[in-house]
């Protein structure tokens, strides 16, 4: 039967005996273990009521705190003596080992989420990590072993009790709005495919609801404050096989129309929003300078300023003007207005604010939602974007949801992975894509996909008149005999059909 402890803490250090006496009591012992120059590694134990000793594992605890220069951690941690409720604020854990989160379950069923709150446990608490992570501590440390990145994906589940889906697939079930039936789609993500699997695309025509679809699966997979059962058996309904555990949610939306619903941040939130406008919503452009600048040195921290050139200069394509010693200074700059964007068209500044801010903040085992990348972009900027974000997901083990309009991205995406919103009387549904997108053409999927014919063009509009006026040869050299196939076979069936009335 599970027990109700109460949070009672006193740490040890190595080699300091533990007290004879011990009741209702949890215990932090050093094992002064040398992780590459961090000694951050510790016992927890917890004695009962009656003085019965439980051994929960090897939990790793990170201590930081401001400086002049930011955030420093330290690279031995000292926790406080005593203390009850939760750790300091400067402080965080994470659980080395799935037996470690299990056995708190165990032994006190639904409370283990306070235990685990009150040593500020990542795996619990995501919106923790973010000050740690840019450290040498954080990564060699606490992250040094491949059973603490699956502790911090999945610690939170086990601690529930829970036998979460290691795989990144899953199915999701809803509606746009209350009064609709809701609808079900497969994101059938796979990093062993030989065929691209680790971006599904959605289109269909604005409208549909894909805006709103992506945040309310942005909000149903962050990992949120403990809720009502009723709110968790309803968040738990709309994944019918499983809920996939992602270990952060990057929203990323560049419009000035941005209407993406965010999450509200917190501790218990592994959200991160990545767009044009502030925390308020607002618009201004000390804001965007602001960000990219603290965006810019999350990357150096992370040892990925070399990255951040390779993929600024992929990314900028044949219209890159800096060399590579430019985009170096760029990088190791903290001006407060940056050089560089001051250079760049709005597309090309959109571009770079989205490499910096997926470097910056993506883990391994995250998912990117993409809303209409295409944004402001010429289609060979689009073409170079998904190229680079495709490199970024695979070297962090990522994944992304995109939702487009742009036949670019749509050609770079196998059919089984491309979800088609249509709506209709009020009602939005989703289904798979019936013609194979994968290495198409832009100009078939444009007719075929995005059904661009449905729609009465322009130049077909003209035709139509000219072939009423003029015979075909004088039609033809309208346009001295330069007409595109495409054009001239519209051209030659029209009078086709004349012929035949």
């Amino acid at each position: 039967m599970a027990t109700s402890p109460k949070l009672n803490f006193i740490s040890l250090a190595h080699g300091e005996a533990i007290p004879t006496d011990l009741k209702d009591t949890f215990v932090i012992r050093s094992d002064d273990w040398d992780d590459y120059g961090s000694k951050v590694r510790f016992d927890l134990l917890w004695f009962d009521e009656e003085g019965k000793r439980t051994i929960f594992g090897k939990t790793k605890v990170l201590q930081g705190s401001e400086g002049k220069a930011g955030w420093i951690v330290e690279s031995r941690t000292i926790p406080p003596t005593h203390f009850s409720a939760d750790i300091e604020s400067g402080f965080i854990s994470l659980g080395q080992s799935a037996a470690y989160y299990g056995r708190m379950y165990e032994t006190f069923g639904e409370d283990a989420q306070k235990v685990l709150t009150a040593l500020r446990d990542i795996a619990v608490m995501p919106g923790l990590a973010g000050q740690f992570e840019t450290s040498t501590v954080f990564r060699n440390g606490m992250m040094r072993e491949n059973a603490a990145w699956r502790a911090r994906q999945f610690g939170g589940a086990w601690s529930r009790g829970e036998e979460p889906a290691e795989t990144p697939s899953f199915i999701y079930k809803c509606s746009i709005s209350d009064d609709e039936q809701p609808f079900q789609i497969e994101f059938d993500f796979s990093a062993s495919d030989i065929l691209p699997g680790r971006v599904v695309g959605i289109i269909g025509r604005n409208a549909v609801g894909k805006t709103r679809f992506l945040a309310q699966l942005s909000t149903d997979l962050t990992q949120a404050r403990r809720v009502s059962a009723a709110n968790v058996k309803e968040r738990k309904s709309r994944f019918p096989i499983s809920q996939p555990l992602f270990t952060r949610i990057l929203a990323v939306s560049y419009s000035a129309f941005d209407r993406f619903r965010r999450p509200e941040a917190h501790a218990e939130s592994s959200y991160i929003y990545c767009g044009i406008r502030d925390e308020k919503g607002n618009l201004s452009q000390t804001g965007l300078q602001r960000t990219f600048r603290l965006n810019k040195m999350r990357v150096r921290d992370l040892n990925r300023d070399g990255d951040w050139v390779e993929y600024i200069t992929q990314i900028l394509g044949d219209m890159n003007e800096f060399t590579e010693a430019d985009l170096r200074r760029e990088i190791e700059s903290n001006l407060e207005e940056s050089e560089m964007l001051a250079r760049l068209s709005s597309g090309q500044a959109i571009l770079c604010h989205f490499v910096t801010a997926l470097l910056a903040w993506l883990q391994p085992e995250s998912l990117v939602l993409f809303d209409e990348p295409e944004t402001h972009l010429h289609p060979n900027a689009v073409a170079n974007l998904f190229v680079v974000l495709t490199h970024i997901l695979r070297h962090h083990k990522s994944y992304a949801v995109v939702a487009t309009h742009s036949p670019v991205v749509i050609q770079e995406i196998p059919s089984k992975r491309v979800v088609v919103f249509t709506r209709e009387r009020g009602v939005t549904d989703a289904a798979a894509l019936q013609f194979e997108s994968f290495g198409e053409s832009v100009a078939e999927l444009t007719e075929h996909v995005f059904k661009t014919q449905e729609a009465e063009s322009l130049y077909r509009e003209v035709l139509n008149r000219i072939a009423k006026a003029m015979t075909l040869e004088e039609a033809l050299d309208l346009f001295t005999n330069r007409l595109s196939m495409n054009a001239k076979s519209y051209l030659l069936a029209r009078y086709a059909r004349d012929a035949k009335q």
